[in-house]
């Protein structure tokens, strides 16, 4: 039977296909392969529980609040303190209760039969971290902070500003009425809650130092935190799981070389490696006996990101075109010169499938045909019909170019984040493309503060200041959150909306309405459909090409048991689960 309302596709556990989307091999070519099996251990007769785990990160997370966190290497260690919510999504990508007794739906009356009102019931006598009671107020008090325009929030306040008002009747139960319906009310708080007592003023977020040292309702909180080093988590006493979790404490240790990870997990340094920077099949034959490969179908969807707009020109809006970017045929040039196949096959080692748009995974997975597939002498044309003539040295430069002065070079900066050799292999292969056509691009690596900063830090893509991007992005099974913040026109960041997504500085109105039918129906299909429209927008005006979606890998070691690889989560999911020998 067809499943119309969100609520109901929610209630059923509809599972959400993952990377590349469902279907077999023969039906879907970018179907990612299914989860392999993680390695297991005799579990200990004589040891039940604790014990220390360390987890390996490429680079050290500014903070553990995922709302002020565009990057995920944020999330790897906040899964196991700060995000503990009223819900989360469990390994077959459905929503679960976790702080909540019970997901609100029509069926159970917590969802009102006009989606207005949504109404979360706590389970009893839940504590933070520092034991103060846990009540239908911090619900408020979270509410109150991700609908503040000036919290400084990054990600994650989609929906906030239709809460019109929170009741709280009593200490467990929360209220909250809506102006219109918000089909992701349910993923509103999936990703942790803020405590009233623990915290500071709404639009101090920035400054909490609860950022760093979060007073929680996860299973483990921050004990230490050595900079540039490492940061230590013990067990949560008020944890609301009995028992649970097993483990004494965590250690997030920081290692940006790949090959001295490998090294420490080879001799049971490290526990849980994220991203190994070899095959499966090279890592299985290093660490055979100590620890193995693992994979799940991943989120993270890597694109060049174009930016449309004129930088370094003191104007963050989309008022000034970009000289070379700013001409669509110049968009179409670059992305016919990339080698796809290539690229997933041999650059990167099989551990990516192909992707043709943002919406890759998921119920709302949109299967489009690459608009611009791999075409040397079509990028060719498309760049002499564009006024950039072949240069002596093999650059063009532009004669006749619509906004570039004749004589202009056409070079471009690719900008990305250190510390991932996948990322580094990608960025030289598509150099190399470019190359080939006349387009000179040279890399520019940050850290993640950089890369992923904020516009008051005047981070590049922030303020506009960049020719292209490469990263990964990924959301979850409501995407409605990231998807407006990131190509809705009113999302262009300026200094009078600093938190805005909308890097590539792209206007389309037709963009525009279909995220808002998209953020408001709860009818599966029209929202499908919309997002579908936001897809193939994307295909024609370019302001990003697709290139594809990682299959996530993590390296386990044989004797850590409980682990759950989940392609919503991270690396430290489920930690409350995991035991050690």
């Amino acid at each position: 039977m067809k499943l119309k309302l969100l609520t109901l596709f929610v209630i059923f556990g509809l599972v959400l296909s993952a990377c590349g989307g469902g279907g077999s091999e023969a039906e879907n070519e970018e179907t990612a392969p299914a989860t392999e099996a993680v390695p297991s251990a005799v579990e200990s007769e004589t040891q039940a529980g604790g014990g220390t785990v360390t987890l390996i990160l490429p680079e050290e997370p500014a903070n553990l609040n995922y709302f002020l966190a565009d990057a995920a290497i944020v999330r790897q260690a906040a899964d196991a303190t700060s995000m503990t919510g009223l819900a989360t999504i469990n390994e077959d990508g459905n929503f679960v209760a976790v702080l909540a007794e019970d997901l609100p739906t029509l069926e159970n009356g917590g969802l009102s039969q006009d989606y207005l009102t949504v109404t979360w019931k706590l389970k009893p006598d839940l504590k933070w971290s520092d034991g103060e009671p846990l009540t239908s107020d911090d619900i408020k008090f979270t509410v109150e902070v991700l609908s503040t325009p000036d919290s400084g929030a990054l990600v994650g306040t989609t929906g906030f500003d239709l809460i019109t008002s929170v009741e709280t009747p009593d200490d467990q139960t929360a209220v909250l009425t809506y102006s219109s319906p918000y089909p992701g009310y349910i993923d509103q708080f999936a990703y942790g809650l803020f405590p009233r007592h623990a915290t500071g003023e709404p639009a101090d977020m920035l400054n909490w130092e609860w950022n760093r040292s979060p007073v929680s309702a996860g299973p483990f909180i921050v004990s230490d935190w050595a900079s540039g080093e490492s940061i230590t988590m013990t067990r949560n006493p008020y944890y609301f799981e009995e028992g649970k979790p097993y483990l004494d404490s965590l250690v997030f240790r920081v290692v940006p070389e790949p090959a001295a990870q490998t090294a420490m997990m080879m001799n049971s340094e490290a526990q849980v490696h994220l991203w190994p920077g070899e095959t499966p099949e090279e890592y299985n034959t290093l660490l055979e006996g100590t620890a193995a490969y693992a994979t799940v179908p991943g989120i993270w969807n890597m694109s060049v990101d174009f930016n449309l707009s004129a930088p370094f020109d003191g104007d963050p809006t989309a008022a000034a075109p970009h000289p070379i970017l700013g001409d669509l045929r110049v968009r179409q040039a670059i992305a016919s010169a990339i080698d796809y196949d290539t690229l997933i096959k041999d650059v990167t080692d099989g551990i990516t499938s192909p992707s043709t748009n943002p919406f890759a995974y998921g119920w709302y997975q949109c299967d489009l045909p690459r608009p611009f597939p791999y075409d040397v002498e079509k990028a060719n044309q498309l760049l002499d019909e564009a006024g950039w003539v072949m240069g002596d040295d093999g650059i063009r430069v532009a004669q006749g170019a619509m906004y570039a002065k004749d004589g202009t070079r056409l070079a471009l900066e690719l900008q990305g984040y250190t510390a991932f050799d996948p990322l580094q292999r990608t960025e030289e292969f598509i150099v190399e493309n470019l190359k080939a056509v006349g387009v000179e691009a040279r890399i520019q690596n940050y850290d993640f503060s950089i890369i992923f900063g904020t516009y008051e830090d005047n981070s590049p893509r922030a303020v506009g200041d960049f020719d292209m991007l490469i990263f990964d992005r990924g959301f979850t099974t409501e995407p409605q959150s990231y998807n407006f913040d990131a190509y809705h026109s009113s999302r262009i960041p300026t200094a009078e909306n600093p938190t805005g997504g909308n890097y590539f500085r792209w206007i389309n109105p037709e963009v525009d309405a279909a995220l808002e039918t998209a953020g408001s129906s709860f009818d599966i299909e029209t929202r499908k459909d919309a997002y579908c429209t936001v897809a193939e927008q994307v295909n024609k005006d370019l302001p990003q090409i697709y290139l594809y979606v990682f299959i996530d890998g993590y390296g386990y070691a044989d004797n850590l048991t409980g682990y759950t690889p989940n392609t919503w989560g991270s690396m430290s999911w489920s930690s409350q689960n995991w035991k050690y020998e």
